[in-house]
């Protein structure tokens, strides 16, 4: 029977942790409404930070971390799950492992079959050939691209080499799979599909060329 395409046949989607730089200002503008801190909820009457569209104390605009607690203005922060740290503490702690290198994932990110990748670590388990964005076909467990895993994993045509696809029709003789169009007599090319013919030296041929 032909293959069917594997139901984990999909894409991957690419991800990247946003990073950005929190802006020092020295006081409220005259005029301009007085500052609250998304942390402590307090209005800030001196330096204040701003960043993502709100605003911070200084000393609160500072690494997620428990155990770090870095400010963060001078050196930047990445987000996770609504929360700010340290790009220490993101590699170190919170970015995803590859699943096929093992290292650190602290960029982009490509997720994909339940787990996550370098874009350039996610490839086809057979040619090596990167996936990006496009589709990939699971076999065991494993992805491969369209191109191998028809090679490898579908019914071929005995005729013609090419696979036999999901909704083709097709015809099973002499241990053998074959596109309907494809099983002819070997002598003069008629077809053979629901008609009598005869194997000879492992070939099909109708009555006629057979004797």
């Amino acid at each position: 029977m032909p293959q069917q395409p594997p139901k984990g046949a999909g894409s991957g989607t690419q991800s990247a942790p946003r990073r950005g730089k929190g802006v020092l200002n020295q006081q409220v503008a005259a005029g301009a409404r007085v500052p609250v801190c998304a942390s402590c909820k307090a209005q800030i009457r001196g330096k204040f930070v701003t960043a993502l569209g709100q605003t911070w104390c200084p000393n609160h605009f500072s690494c997620a971390m428990p155990d770090c607690k870095r400010e963060l203005h001078d050196i930047g922060f990445v987000e996770e799950k609504k929360q700010l740290y340290c790009e220490g503490c993101f590699e170190t702690h919170l970015a995803p492992n590859c699943s096929r290198c093992s290292k650190r994932v602290k960029g982009d990110c490509l997720n994909a079959i339940g787990k996550q990748f370098h874009p350039e670590c996610f490839s086809c388990t057979y040619c090596g050939s990167l996936f990006g964005n496009s589709h990939f076909y699971l076999e065991d467990g494993l992805p491969y691209c369209e191109a191998d895993w028809n090679e490898l994993f579908t019914t071929k045509c005995y005729a013609c080499g090419y696979p036999i696809e999901a909704g083709d029709r097709w015809v099973e003789a002499m241990n053998n799979n074959y596109h309907s169009q494809c099983f002819n007599c070997s002598v003069c090319k008629k077809n053979l599909e629901g008609q009598s013919f005869l194997g000879k030296s492992g070939r099909p041929m109708c009555k006629s060329h057979a004797r």
